[in-house]
């Protein structure tokens, strides 16, 4: 009988860190289409800022690990600075840069990380910004 409740409970345990994973994700699409879906598409055409999938491409392009781009990602949202843009010129050129971020830090943390997790090495910039 202690078996099936041990079983139980880790089964339990594994569900429901599967569901939290899985709503930490949710949560951060809700935090990008709150605070940064306004203005940056998923795909190109580009809108009123660079589309993710190509700010993905660049960051993977400057950085090799995830924690070195989530740091330099949160930093530059908090304080933008054409100096620190891992985007090409002709982008900041033709959209500006961005406004400061007024959000907490976590919450820049986790929008930094899924930004970086929507790397699509498929995707090909269209070169549209030169």
């Amino acid at each position: 009988m202690r078996k099936h409740y041990l079983m139980a409970a880790i089964i339990g345990m594994v569900a429901s860190a599967s569901n939290s994973a899985a709503m930490a994700g949710v949560d951060e699409k809700a935090l990008f289409d709150t605070h940064c879906g306004i203005c940056h598409a998923m795909r190109p055409p580009a809108t009123a800022a660079p589309p993710v999938l190509g700010i993905a491409l660049h960051y993977h392009d400057a950085f090799r690990s995830r924690d070195e781009a989530v740091n330099h990602m949160v930093a530059f949202m908090q304080h933008p600075d054409p100096e620190r843009s891992k985007l090409e010129p002709a982008a900041v050129k033709r959209f500006g840069l961005m406004p400061k971020m007024e959000i907490g830090t976590d919450d820049l943390r986790r929008l930094a990380g899924w930004l970086w997790d929507q790397y699509d090495p498929q995707f090909v910039s269209p070169g549209t910004c030169k």
